[in-house]
């Protein structure tokens, strides 16, 4: 089992804070708190003909998406991602960092009145309270007022109490905050592999650091090495069903900040789908 110690954690925490990130650099800040520091420049994004569930087709096609995500689609290819995992009407999901809700938009489309979507952001992601209230938890609280199948706290997710029966968990671009924010995710592992239904889908998409290289030298930059998600999960049960390339970009050397100016979107993902096992 993948432990992470509390002088690595508390020397991450001290890199994360010397770099002075703030909302507006961070790159899973809503897009409103990003304009004209992280976009990247347009990619076309086309939906593939085959092998996409038309709910997920659909969902990923609706004109109720502002254009905040809609332009963000050709380097984060939603509806593949989506298909990856099987998500389907009456689903249980459950999902991490749901904040400016990209995904929560799709996964609340998709799951159906029959579904339901559990939102979460955690309640340390910034330091700054009111900019944590009012550009983080009100949209959250807003978004889930206006779909009865979903649900949205601000949690700590040390303490986190999550809903049995779940049929998958959904991690995207927030693996490598919960080391810098000192979550225990040894104990968060237990509690998503006892929240799962056998077969259960735990999915988590990353930005990929330097392989072999220390995390005191990646989570500054936002990034992991990605042996350690693999790791620290399948060590706690789960299986590696899935370890796709859809997100790979070739030309990312790992070396820079995922919120470097221009860039936003355009790391190299990890992208894996782990499985509660259906007999364990």
């Amino acid at each position: 089992m993948i432990r992470f110690t509390r002088l690595q954690l508390a020397a991450t925490m001290v890199l994360a804070a010397s770099a002075g990130l703030t909302l507006t650099l961070a790159g899973e800040a809503p897009a409103t708190a990003t304009a004209n520091v992280l976009d990247a420049p347009p990619r076309e994004y086309v939906i593939p003909k085959k092998g996409i569930p038309d709910a997920i087709r659909k969902a990923v096609e609706s004109p109720d998406r502002p254009k905040s995500d809609t332009v963000r689609d050709g380097y984060r290819r939603p509806a593949e991602i989506l298909a990856l995992t099987g998500v389907k009407a009456g689903n249980k999901v459950f999902e991490f960092a749901s904040m400016g809700q990209y995904y929560s938009r799709l996964l609340a489309e998709v799951v159906g009145p029959k579904g339901k979507l559990y939102m979460t952001d955690a309640h340390d992601y910034l330091s700054d309270a009111k900019v944590m209230e009012e550009q983080i938890a009100k949209p959250g609280l807003a978004f889930a007022a206006a779909h009865p199948n979903t649900t949205y706290a601000v949690v700590d997710y040390n303490k986190i109490d999550m809903p049995r029966g779940l049929d998958m968990v959904f991690n995207v671009l927030y693996y490598h905050e919960l080391l810098r924010h000192n979550v225990d995710v040894t104990v968060l592992h237990d509690k998503i592999f006892k929240a799962l239904r056998p077969g259960g889908i735990y999915m988590i998409i990353d930005h990929a650091g330097k392989i072999g290289v220390d995390m005191k030298d990646t989570l500054p930059l936002h990034r992991l090495d990605p042996s350690v998600i693999r790791q620290a999960v399948t060590s706690f049960g789960f299986e590696l069903v899935v370890e796709s390339r859809l997100l790979e970009n070739l030309s990312d050397d790992h070396t820079w900040p995922i919120f470097a100016a221009g860039k936003r979107d355009q790391t190299d993902q990890v992208v894996y789908m782990f499985r509660k096992p259906i007999v364990y």
